[in-house]
């Protein structure tokens, strides 16, 4: 069933008026394909597939979903175990076209958009000779691994990868864009105001670096 079916034509027309990333949906030619998973025992048919590459349409999709009471999953690497990455008959909000990753050698931070993977965040570090405490599995997104706690290699010394977590830019279930850290919460007028380079359901994931010579 695709959208269209199982929605007012008008409601969706009204989606894709406003929504400036990609589409995909039951009957297109790149649907069978990107709804792939890791694990390919999560075998889920999709009503809709929002590949955003800003957070603004992260917003719109969440808010669309919401308002049609369709449910939604997020997928950031992919690589859930669980299938949490995909649903049968609801949105999947794709965040593979915002993987953007940056390093501030001097503070030892990197910023990460919402479906990073650890094989970028590594390399990115890498460059300045620092390592992230974070998973063994390259294809993994950073974001759910740091949310599910996060263990690897370097957790002995440097704690789990949310351990790390300096801060958060994240767009809650009722479409409210926030900024979340141990110091302040603050939420944000992202709807209309959210630069092109923020990154979605978690618009930037921060995380500590060490040396990784000391590791």
């Amino acid at each position: 069933m695709t959208v269209t079916e199982s929605l007012d034509a008008a409601s969706f027309e009204k989606l894709r008026n406003g929504f400036r990333s990609e589409l995909i949906q039951p009957g297109d030619r790149e649907y069978d394909s990107s709804r792939v998973v890791w694990n390919a025992m999560a075998d889920r048919h999709l009503t809709l597939i929002a590949r955003c590459t800003r957070v603004v349409d992260v917003v719109t999709a969440v808010r669309f979903a919401r308002e049609h009471d369709l449910v939604i999953a997020v997928r950031g690497g992919g690589h859930s175990v669980a299938g949490f990455s995909t649903c049968d008959g609801g949105v999947v909000i794709d965040l593979s076209g915002m993987r953007a990753v940056e390093i501030d050698p001097a503070k030892r931070i990197a910023r990460v958009q919402g479906g990073a993977l650890l094989e970028q965040l590594d390399r990115a570090a890498q460059e300045y000779g620092l390592a992230c405490p974070v998973g063994v599995v390259g294809h993994t997104g950073v974001a759910g691994l740091t949310l599910g706690g996060g263990m690897g290699r370097l957790q002995p010394k440097h704690g789990f990868t949310i351990d790390n977590l300096l801060s958060v830019e994240l767009v809650t279930a009722d479409g409210t864009v926030r900024h979340v850290s141990n110091k302040k919460t603050r939420i944000s007028s992202a709807v209309s105001e959210a630069p092109a380079r923020t990154s979605g359901s978690r618009r930037h994931s921060i995380s500590g670096c060490t040396r990784s010579d000391r590791t």
